[in-house]
């Protein structure tokens, strides 16, 4: 599990989000949706473009999915999977 990408994902999430979440409060294993962390659609929407910006990567139609954004864990898997070898620590 790429632990530093999750880290950076929880990061995102608290300080450029519009959310009311800290770090500490975001369970990388629950869902980002309204049964989770309760993202709405906008917040995901802000948190795809975020997460490109941040690790330089682009995601395809075809990926932005349920199921890539089920939770933390997910995501990072996918980035590790879009990211050089050499930075994905």
């Amino acid at each position: 599990m790429p632990t530093t990408i999750v880290n950076q994902l929880k990061t995102v999430i608290a300080q450029e989000l519009d959310v009311n979440l800290k770090e500490e409060e975001i369970d990388e294993t629950v869902s980002l949706f309204e049964d989770g962390l309760g993202l709405d659609s906008i917040a995901i929407v802000e948190l795809i473009a975020l997460t490109e910006k941040r690790f330089n990567i682009e995601f395809f139609d075809s990926e932005l999915n349920l199921e890539s954004f089920s939770n933390l864990n997910v995501l990072a898997d996918c980035i590790a999977q879009k990211m050089p070898e050499n930075v994905k620590s």
